[in-house]
């Protein structure tokens, strides 16, 4: 029964950190402009300091705080990297006749001005 618990925190914990990083980045991440790098330094260092600097650290600490974070950041590295990008997925429009298809075949050409001519022409026998 441990193992069915420790599996469903995990699948739990996963989860919520997946919609917390997809919501922060649909809202707050887009607009921060960060290097990287620094983000996949921080990563590791949240990684391995807390473990040297604080040994006695509570259980709940240990186990979810500060996996949650590195993993948020180790996604957001990921996704700063290009690594999480949308698959381009071509899209095709069966529907006949559609506004999109007409305004994708409209070609905007120049207006012919029959009248620059013959005004050019003018002037030109006038002086």
């Amino acid at each position: 029964m441990s193992t069915f618990i420790t599996i469903l925190s995990i699948v739990a914990f996963s989860i919520v950190v997946l919609v917390v990083y997809n919501v922060l980045k649909t809202y707050v991440l887009y607009k921060v402009k960060v290097n990287k790098w620094i983000i996949l330094g921080l990563a590791m260092v949240l990684f391995v300091v807390p473990m040297l600097v604080w040994p006695t650290m509570p259980k709940y600490v240990a186990n979810y705080v500060i996996p949650g974070v590195f993993v948020f950041l180790f996604l957001w590295f990921m996704d700063l990297s290009g690594f999480i990008k949308k698959r381009n997925v071509p899209t095709t429009n069966y529907t006949i006749g559609s506004k999109k298809d007409k305004k994708a075949d409209i070609v905007m050409r120049p207006k012919a001005k029959p009248n620059r001519i013959k005004n050019n022409n003018n002037s030109n026998n006038k002086k």
